[in-house]
């Protein structure tokens, strides 16, 4: 299909052709469309024209205007046409030569542009092969030397960054071939294989590159950058560890970190001076250069992120990648435009780019070669970083295919890759049943998805500032709160096995906790907040499913009541190292918690059935109190039963015990202790105030 817009007044009879200047095809009208101040012929060819030239309309009065290629990119007979399975894009280098493939299909040419110094550079025509892949060879050691692609589409020569750079510039400018065994740190091929790891046992902790050094008491020498994630025996205030150290000692099994692929909203020679997440990604195979100590050297970013792996890796952490393909930087800047015109994103019917995302374009996620850059992108982390999971932003403009055919390829490599995402429901240009959302997550098992119902039924609706959860005193959110603190899952559950729950109160996104609180409770004292918030955080850590921290959440992290903080700066965003020596008894409140969830695998269990054979709620309980008995775990845990109570009241409240016998308190008014606090065979407890209580029976 053919459409003309035409401007001036025209006959309804006129002829038209097509010409590439060595052929003339007539067009055939076979539908008009009179908009207010255009008319719209639709038209067609009696016979196929190959994509790859240069077409002109040839008009009645013989003026000629350039045919660009439109929708029919994005049609299913263009992606059977072109799809490309080969793992072979991009720059491949070899010290005696470097072989350079770019998937461009309605290109008529493509030429290399390479650079042996800044400012000489040679141009090399690319031959075309099968499924619209250019091809070029060059004889040589061309380590760091810098190349783009001169592609001529639509009538016009654009300059392209390779979307599959393993290397670039500063800013992304260029990119830059790279002999990849150069940029590997001291060490690398020793670097400690952390063995597999069941979802359940996990614990996630995520953090910002920037925000987890900056601070000027955080002892760390390379702040802000990689490196600061690599050095030891770091302090801050006090005696108390700082950085790796402190890392180390929380006992989380997983490091989540914000965005640290290339992304377009940092000027890299002024990363001292600004801030931003990231989540708006410029190259997706390239570390960023702000976080390098040269962001000028190719190799130094690529080598620093890998140090930064390995010392989280010989620590006994895994590290998992926040990614972001559901949309680029400016899509009409991005090397994917510039590339295939309109393939990768998508478009409504009248031509428009769709926003789902609110950033001004959505990926297409269901088309060939979208899916193939996304799997081709995950696996390259994996085989050349080691990384050990991703975490997918707003996943639901993602399609269901996609996700399972990215577990189904990185499992293969490693069974306990870590792969979780957003899964809420985007307004995007996709069929609702194909959207990797949340409500679909039993279409999608390996997949984890962030809890958003755990989230607000703890602390609250985050779009309604006014309503609190159960952590608030909200008692109408204990209806809901067991089948989320039994892990959702099951024949009627939202997952299919509890390790797809996320639970989580807190994330980078919106207030942390403690201003939430403080939204809420503008009036209370600051140990009623304490109070609150870690009542929450022992819901998060006992909940069947995976426990998800925020930096700093377990020393009560504060961003001054800004809700969106992406781009408010270091004051705002970092870690502050003295508020955790402020707070050291309640940091190692929750460290205890945490060791008590990882020494006891009831509180991991992996199956729906055994939660629903072991795990229910305790009735005949105070108004405000939750409260779940884990009855005779003893063939799965030291502990034969198992009660936690969480008061959500501002008083004390007495809870009757649910067996006879004698109990060991396990954890009570901020004290945690595994052999026991004391014990009772009284057959009641009386809660603290916002108060979590842990009581156990042994095993006979």
């Amino acid at each position: 299909m053919i459409t003309l817009v035409i401007f001036t007044e025209v006959s309804r009879e006129a002829h038209f052709d097509v010409t590439d200047n060595e052929k003339v095809y007539p067009l055939k009208k076979i539908s008009e469309q009179r908009l207010e101040d255009r008319l719209l012929f639709h038209m067609v060819l009696d016979q196929k024209i190959p994509l790859y030239r240069d077409y002109w309309v040839v008009c009645p009065d013989g003026s000629r205007i350039p045919l660009k290629t439109g929708a029919v990119v994005r049609t299913k007979e263009f992606d059977e046409l072109f799809a490309y399975d080969k793992c072979d894009l991009g720059a491949a280098y070899s010290p005696e030569r470097t072989i350079f493939k770019l998937w461009a299909p309605t290109a008529s040419s493509v030429r290399l542009k390479l650079f042996t110094s800044s400012s000489t550079a040679f141009e090399y025509p690319m031959n075309r092969e099968d499924k619209g892949v250019w091809s070029a060879e060059l004889e040589g050691d061309h380590h760091l030397h810098e190349y783009t692609f001169l592609v001529r589409v639509n009538h016009s020569v654009n300059e392209a960054v390779d979307p599959y750079a393993k290397g670039v510039t500063v800013n992304g400018t260029r990119g830059v071939i790279v002999d990849m065994d150069k940029t590997h740190p001291p060490g690398w091929d020793e670097t400690a294989m952390l063995p597999p790891i069941k979802k359940t046992d996990s614990l996630i902790y995520e953090v910002h590159v920037r925000d987890f050094s900056i601070h000027p008491l955080s002892g760390i020498q390379y702040k802000g950058k990689f490196m600061g994630f690599t050095e030891s025996g770091t302090t801050g205030s006090g005696p108390f560890s700082t950085g790796l150290d402190y890392l180390s000692s929380l006992g989380i099994t997983h490091v989540q970190i914000l965005p640290v692929n290339d992304y377009g909203s940092i000027d890299e020679l002024k990363a001292d001076t600004e801030y931003n997440w990231g989540y708006d990604p410029l190259h997706f195979n390239v570390p960023e250069g702000s976080y390098a100590t040269d962001p000028t050297d190719p190799v130094t970013r690529i080598r620093e992120f890998k140090t930064l792996i390995a010392a989280l890796h010989n620590k006994g952490l895994r590290v998992i990648m926040d990614v972001v393909y559901n949309h680029v930087f400016i899509r009409e800047t991005s090397d994917f435009e510039k590339i295939v015109p309109g393939y990768y994103f998508r478009f409504d019917y009248g031509g428009n780019p769709v926003n789902g995302t609110g950033v001004g374009n959505d990926t297409a996620s269901e088309r060939y070669m979208m899916r193939k850059f996304m799997l081709d992108s995950v696996l390259y982390w994996k085989s050349e970083y080691q990384v050990d999971g991703f975490r997918f932003d707003l996943m639901g403009i993602h399609d269901i295919d996609t996700m399972n055919l990215l577990f189904t390829k990185l499992s293969s490599e490693d069974p306990s890759i870590f792969l979780l995402g957003e899964g809420w429901k985007m307004d995007t240009w996709l069929d609702e049943d194909q959207k990797a959302c949340i409500d679909s997550a039993v279409r999608m098992p390996g997949i984890s998805f962030f809890n958003d119902r755990f989230r607000d039924h703890v602390k609250g609706n985050i779009f309604n500032e006014a309503q609190g959860g159960f952590i608030n005193g909200n008692a109408a959110m204990l209806g809901g709160l067991f089948e989320n603190v039994s892990g959702n899952s099951g024949d009627h559950g939202l997952f299919k096995t509890p390790g797809q729950s996320i639970n989580y109160i807190e994330c980078h996104d919106n207030h942390t906790l403690w201003d939430r609180l403080k939204i809420l409770h503008p009036q209370e004292d600051e140990s009623v907040l304490r109070r609150r918030h870690l009542l929450g955080t022992a819901l998060a850590l006992f909940s069947q499913g995976v426990p998800f921290i925020h930096a700093g959440q377990e020393f009560f992290r504060t961003k001054q009541g800004d809700g969106n903080s992406y781009r408010s700066g270091d004051l705002i965003n970092r870690l502050d190292w003295e508020r955790r020596a402020k707070f050291a008894a309640d940091v190692q409140y929750v460290q205890e918690l945490i060791r008590i969830r990882q020494r006891h695998p009831a509180f991991r269990m992996d199956h729906p059935a055994d939660i629903a054979a072991h795990m229910s709620l305790l009735g005949e309980l105070p108004d405000g109190v939750f409260g779940v008995i884990l009855k005779s775990v003893e063939e799965m845990d030291a502990w034969q039963d198992i009660v936690l109570l969480f008061n959500g009241h501002l008083e004390e409240k007495y809870v009757s015990l649910p067996e006879p016998g004698k109990w060991r308190v396990i954890a009570e008014d901020m004290e945690v202790k595994e052999d026991g606090l004391y014990e009772t065979e009284a057959g009641k407890l009386l809660l603290p105030p916002l108060g979590f209580t842990m009581a156990v029976q042994d095993s006979l």
